[in-house]
């Protein structure tokens, strides 16, 4: 009896397997290749074979581990693409016109762009993607970072600078083990130097403030030496260095417009 009923049982399973849908077939290393060739392509800014590579990836496998890693890379990508393929033309005397034309014939179809009169930018999509459904992230500090909105001139005025600063001291307080804290520290005292600069020597009176020209000497200082303390040695240390010194000797590192 008992012999009949573990039968029944088997037949009933094995009758079952056949109507299982297909599982997606995953060939051994597969989802690694694409990670390890996307990153070679990143760094050799082979950034449109960086582009096929990850997407393909973030396509094929959305549970991915390392699915927030590829996402920011991909950002990254379209980064550097338009870096190179756009703004570099423009900044060695190609006519915007021309190359924004070119640039939109071959790329337009990747969708990430904002096109204003005043040019072509990144949407940063994958980086606001990842900030909201991966926060805890182990990438999270460096998608905040390039979500910061640079000033493209400060036209002599502290309020951008202080804009810039206060997203710089927002993600330093959010993610205070950040891979880019000695970056972010030398950032934050290169525009107190630049805030202490503006309100000791603004040519405009409604600028200069000798109180507040003291409060960002010191911070600049107080930044500086921090970074230094960082226990890698990187760019960023001697940068801080160096601007510490002129800093300290009275020389300037911004011009007003």
């Amino acid at each position: 009896m008992k012999k009949n009923v573990l039968f029944s049982v088997l037949a009933v399973l094995l009758t079952s397997c056949i109507f299982l849908p297909d599982m997606p077939q995953r060939k051994p290393g597969e989802e690694q290749r694409y990670l390890i060739e996307g990153q070679k392509a990143f760094d050799d800014k082979a950034y449109p074979e960086a582009i096929r590579l990850f997407q393909t990836y973030l396509d094929k496998y959305p549970q991915a581990r390392d699915y927030s890693i590829v996402l920011q890379r991909l950002g990254e990508s379209f980064e550097g693409l338009l870096e190179m393929e756009y703004q570099r033309r423009i900044k060695n005397g190609e006519s915007e016109t021309l190359v924004r034309k070119q640039f939109l014939e071959k790329y337009g179809s990747y969708k990430c762009w904002d096109i204003t009169p005043a040019g072509i930018t990144y949407n940063r999509m994958q980086y606001k993607i990842l900030l909201k459904k991966y926060p805890d992230s182990p990438i999270a500090d460096e998608a905040a970072y390039r979500m910061i909105t640079w000033e493209p001139s400060y036209h002599g005025r502290p309020e951008g600078v202080l804009r810039e600063l206060k997203q710089l001291q927002g993600i330093f307080e959010k993610y205070p083990t950040t891979s880019f804290r000695p970056m972010i520290l030398y950032q934050m005292a290169h525009r107190c130097s630049i805030l202490y600069e503006m309100y000791s020597f603004s040519p405009s009176a409604d600028v200069r403030n000798p109180q507040r020209a003291q409060e960002y000497r010191e911070k600049a200082i107080f930044l500086y030496q921090l970074s230094l303390k960082s226990p890698e040695h990187t760019k960023y240390s001697d940068k801080s260095w160096k601007e510490m010194e002129e800093l300290q000797k009275g020389e300037r590192i911004y011009h007003f417009d």
